[in-house]
């Protein structure tokens, strides 16, 4: 993978959600591109470093954000794992496959958030992220967030397929195991 590429993606996705993401905010639901971004890697690298990409974009994530430091690292470490141990049984190219892959990453993103928001309400000492501000009534915009990033995911996801060649994504290595030695 090429990773200068990589951080140019990084740096628009963070500065599109910082600068967009209440203009196209609906209901109190944003969509979510930096976990596009983290599907669209994820379902193309190989597993090193699609894990290392996902954590990159959280731990950017974090800093650009006013929330919990590791909370976005947790979260988009957890859909890596998912979306890169389902890749090589979907169709990568398929717009059904970006909205569910969205979706579920999405939604284990929207229970990470609104878990620690549950466990961990915000204090009126310490600064206020909006998404987290009441707990109980801020899991249905993360929700909703996750539908919304799923129904932008055959555009996002489907633009970034057709400069896929730019990262250089080199093909997964399958191990062989002890019965397929020769």
């Amino acid at each position: 993978m090429r990773w200068f590429s990589f951080f140019i993606l990084a740096y628009l996705v963070l500065g599109l959600q910082a600068g967009m993401g209440t203009a196209m905010q609906w209901n109190g639901a944003r969509p979510n591109l930096v976990l596009l971004a983290v599907v669209f890697i994820c379902m193309n690298a190989p597993r090193d470093a699609a894990l290392l990409a996902a954590f990159i974009l959280g731990a950017l994530q974090d800093l650009c954000g006013q929330g919990t430091i590791g909370l976005y690292c947790f979260s988009y470490g957890l859909v890596a794992m998912f979306v890169v141990g389902v890749h090589q049984a979907v169709y990568r190219e398929h717009p059904l496959t970006h909205v569910a892959l969205a979706l579920a990453g999405g939604l284990i993103t929207a229970m990470v958030l609104a878990i620690h928001g549950w466990m961990h309400p915000p204090s009126l000492s310490r600064p206020v992220n909006a998404a987290l501000a009441a707990p109980r009534l801020a899991a249905l915009p993360l929700f909703g967030g996750a539908v919304y990033s799923a129904i932008l995911a055959p555009l996002v996801l489907g633009g970034l397929q057709r400069i896929r060649s730019v990262f250089q994504f080199q093909p997964t290595r399958h191990r062989r195991g002890p019965a397929s030695v020769r």
